[in-house]
């Protein structure tokens, strides 16, 4: 008799899928096109206001399925290098 075993192999998002997540909602809050957003600019340069950091951060929780660091934002210095991060971990 052969046992039912049901093993998940979802694959963790590469850095490109985050990426993608992080480019669209910056685009969306800022209403310009994806292509607009330059992945290696530092956080800051787009102005982003705390309640849309956090926004941000909530959005990548539900994405990724576990909790962040609310000071990621802050302590990473653009969209590429934050994704690498959320990749690897």
């Amino acid at each position: 008799m052969q046992a039912n075993v049901s093993v998940s192999t979802q694959a963790s998002p590469t850095a490109d899928v985050i990426q993608g997540w992080i480019v669209d909602f910056v685009a969306k809050v800022l209403d310009i096109e994806p292509a607009q957003v330059d992945t290696k600019a530092a956080f800051d340069q787009y102005g982003l206001d705390s309640a849309t950091a956090i926004s941000l951060i909530c959005y990548l929780e539900d994405q990724l399925g576990h909790e962040l660091n609310p000071t990621l934002l802050y302590d990473l210095p653009s969209i590429e290098v934050l994704a690498q991060r959320l990749a690897a971990d």
